[in-house]
C-alpha cells in the first residue's frame, strides 16, 4: 500500500504531466496553422476581404477543361460583352453559379477582367448582372490562370471547382 507521502507526490506530479501535455499540443497546433498557412500562400493569394482570388497564374484553361471536370455549361456570351475576353460561359459546379470569362494569358485575365469583375462584386443584392438576367449572386472572382470566374454567394463556390481542375 503506498504511503501518504507517495500518493501526494503521485498526485502533485498528475498536474504537471498534464500541463505539459496540453503544452505539448499547443505545439503541435500552432505547428499545424503555420503549413495550413504556407499552403494557402503557395496556392495562390486571396484579399483580405475573401472576395478576390489570383492563382495558377501558369495555367491555361478552355470550357473542355472545365466541363472534364464537371462544370455544366448552360449558356454561352459573346465575348464582345466583356472587352479583352476570348470566350465567356455562364454554368453550374456543386449546384453554384458560376460565370467563367476566358482569356488569352493570365496576364489578359488581370489586365481586362479584373475591372468588369470588381464592378460586378460591387453591386449590392437585387441588382441584375448585364449577362445573367438574375439577381446578382456574384460576390467575389477568381483570377486563375486565364481565366476570370464569377463566384455565386462566396469566393469558396469557385475554390470548389479549381481544387478539382488539372
Amino acid at each position: 500500500m503506498p504511503s501518504s507521502a507517495q500518493k501526494r507526490a503521485t498526485f502533485i506530479g498528475m498536474p504537471t504531466l498534464l500541463l505539459a501535455g496540453v503544452a505539448l499540443l499547443l505545439v503541435v497546433v500552432a505547428g499545424c496553422g503555420s503549413s495550413e498557412a504556407a499552403v494557402e500562400v503557395d496556392a495562390g493569394s486571396t484579399d483580405e476581404e475573401g472576395l478576390r482570388l489570383t492563382t495558377r497564374p501558369e495555367a491555361m484553361y478552355s470550357i473542355e477543361d472545365l466541363t472534364a471536370v464537371g462544370f455544366k455549361k448552360n449558356k454561352q456570351f459573346d465575348p464582345e460583352a466583356v472587352p479583352g475576353s476570348i470566350d465567356i460561359w455562364y454554368g453550374f459546379f456543386s449546384q453554384r453559379d458560376i460565370e467563367v470569362r476566358f482569356y488569352e494569358s493570365h496576364a489578359d485575365a488581370l489586365k481586362f477582367g479584373v475591372e468588369p469583375a470588381e464592378v460586378i462584386i460591387a453591386r449590392t443584392a437585387g441588382q441584375r448582372d448585364p449577362l445573367i438576367p438574375v439577381v446578382n449572386l456574384y460576390p467575389a472572382y477568381a483570377v486563375v490562370g486565364n481565366t476570370v470566374m464569377l463566384c455565386e454567394r462566396q469566393l469558396s463556390t469557385c475554390e470548389v471547382l479549381i481544387a478539382v481542375l488539372p
